[in-house]
């Protein structure tokens, strides 16, 4: 009759020291890892907005003579000049932005007044709203802009104003560039619309 053994394998302390002391470096690496990606990660993020600003006289002096007896007003306030001031703000990072604090801040004495925002994606109804903070300074308030949209703000001014409004948005590592109209031939426009479509809908061409 066969008698079966059975093997048994036991450890000594130095064994069990040397197994938790291998766990211990594999579970710090991953920790490292995990770590290293999150860093990499949040040194990827490139918070940016662009801005441009555009202001015209929509009251022709030259070819209406006694614009002094004109009274113009708009939601209650009187309008001097009736000018049309555009601020299209632009996402242009790479990570949404959360309650941005964008202000349009008058230089001088010149009113600004809020009329409307154009063109408001679905669903943005609502979130994407512009106030009055007192006569020279508009608040922008969004809940976030997504990267490669675009806010296009619409103000009337009383008067026109010597300088351009002052853009403000004081956020943490937030990275602010003014942008002009990029002029572009016809055959260039279409490559840019066909190769970099957010590029495209972010700028203004002004084709030749």
């Amino acid at each position: 009759m066969a008698v079966e053994t059975e093997s048994l394998v036991q450890l000594t302390q130095s064994d069990i020291i040397g197994l938790f002391g291998a766990g211990a470096t594999i579970l710090i690496g991953v920790l490292t890892w995990f770590i290293s990606a999150a860093h990499v990660r949040k040194s990827m993020q490139r918070k940016e907005l662009q801005y441009r600003m555009r202001i015209t006289p929509l009251l022709n002096k030259n070819l209406f003579k006694e614009t002094d007896k004109l009274e113009i007003q708009y939601k209650g306030d009187i309008i001097d000049e009736l000018v049309f001031l555009e601020v299209d703000i632009i996402n242009s990072g790479n990570v949404a932005l959360e309650n941005p604090p964008i202000k349009i801040e008058s230089r001088d004495a010149t009113y600004i007044i809020p009329a409307y925002i154009e063109d408001i994606p679905d669903g943005y109804d609502g979130r994407w709203e512009i106030e009055r903070e007192d006569g020279e300074t508009i608040l922008i308030k969004a809940e976030h802009i997504n990267p490669g949209q675009i806010i296009k703000a619409r103000f009337l001014m009383d008067t026109m104003p010597p300088k351009d409004p002052i853009f403000v948005c004081p956020m943490p590592n937030l990275t602010i560039k003014r942008i002009s109209d990029i002029e572009a031939s016809p055959i260039a426009a279409k490559l840019l619309e066909a190769m970099y479509p957010n590029l495209a809908s972010a700028v203004k061409l002004v084709v030749k």
